[in-house]
C-alpha cells in the first residue's frame, strides 16, 4: 500500500469500518492478517459486538451474512484453491493464508453454505446481494467473549489493488434464544483510492440493528 492510501485509511478507518458505536453489534472492521510469501496482503473482515443485551452466561451466535454490496472500487480478490471458490470448505491448512473465502464458522473449512444469490460462487468478486450461512445449525458459531469479533470473510489482494468500499448485513442471536437480531454496516479494504472514492467513503459509515 502506498503512502497516499495509508493516509486515507488512517483518516477514515474508524468512521467507515464501524460507523457510530451501537449496542450489541457495533459494526464491521477490516484487519490486516498474515502477509503472503508472494507479497500479497490478507485482509480480514470482522463483525464486532459488545455484551449489551446478554444475560449472565449468554454469548452471541453468528447465523448468516447477506446483501453484500459494492459501494466503490473492485474487490480484486485472489484464490489459491483449485476451483477459485468463495466457500470456506475449499480452504484448508495448506492454503489458509493465500486464499479468499467467506465463512459462517469464523474460520476456514467445512460448515459454511452459500445462498442462491452467491452466483457465480467463484472468481475475484462477490456477486451483488450474495450471502452465506451456517451449514451446521445444530452447532452454535459462538462469538468469543474475549475479542468480541467474528471473522466473516478473508480477502487476499495484491498491494496495488484499489481501495474497496462495501456493505453487508448479518443475523445473529443470543445463546438459548430463537429470536434473530439484524445488523448492517459498511467497511473499507485499504488500497489505492480512485477519483471520487473519498466522497463515497464519507457516505459509507452506517451501522445499525433491528429485531424481527
Amino acid at each position: 500500500m502506498n503512502s497516499r492510501s495509508v493516509i486515507l485509511w488512517s483518516a477514515l478507518g474508524a468512521t467507515l469500518c464501524t460507523g457510530a458505536a451501537h449496542a450489541t453489534f457495533t459494526g464491521f472492521s477490516v484487519q490486516r492478517g498474515q502477509a503472503n510469501p508472494n507479497g500479497n496482503i490478507v485482509w480480514e473482515i470482522r463483525a464486532n459486538f459488545n455484551t449489551t443485551g446478554l444475560s449472565s452466561g449468554q454469548q452471541w451466535v453468528f447465523l448468516n451474512a447477506y446483501n453484500w454490496t459494492t459501494v466503490s472500487g473492485s474487490l480484486s480478490a485472489l484464490h489459491s484453491d483449485s476451483g477459485a471458490s468463495w466457500n470456506a470448505s475449499y480452504t484448508n491448512a495448506g492454503n489458509a493464508n493465500t486464499d479468499s473465502f467467506v465463512t459462517a464458522t469464523g474460520t476456514y473449512g467445512a460448515g459454511t453454505a452459500l445462498d442462491p444469490n452467491f452466483d457465480p460462487s467463484t472468481g475475484s468478486s462477490i456477486p451483488p446481494l450474495a450471502g452465506w450461512y451456517d451449514a451446521t445449525p445444530w452447532e452454535n458459531n459462538i462469538v468469543d467473549n474475549n475479542t468480541m469479533s467474528y471473522l466473516v470473510a478473508q480477502i487476499v489482494r495484491t498491494p496495488t489493488a484499489s481501495l474497496y468500499i462495501g456493505s453487508l448485513e448479518l443475523t445473529y442471536k443470543a445463546t438459548g434464544t430463537a429470536v434473530g437480531i439484524f445488523g448492517a454496516g459498511s467497511f473499507v479494504i485499504p488500497g489505492i483510492p480512485a477519483p471520487g472514492a473519498v466522497v463515497l467513503a464519507g457516505l459509507a459509515g452506517l451501522t445499525g440493528r433491528r429485531r424481527r
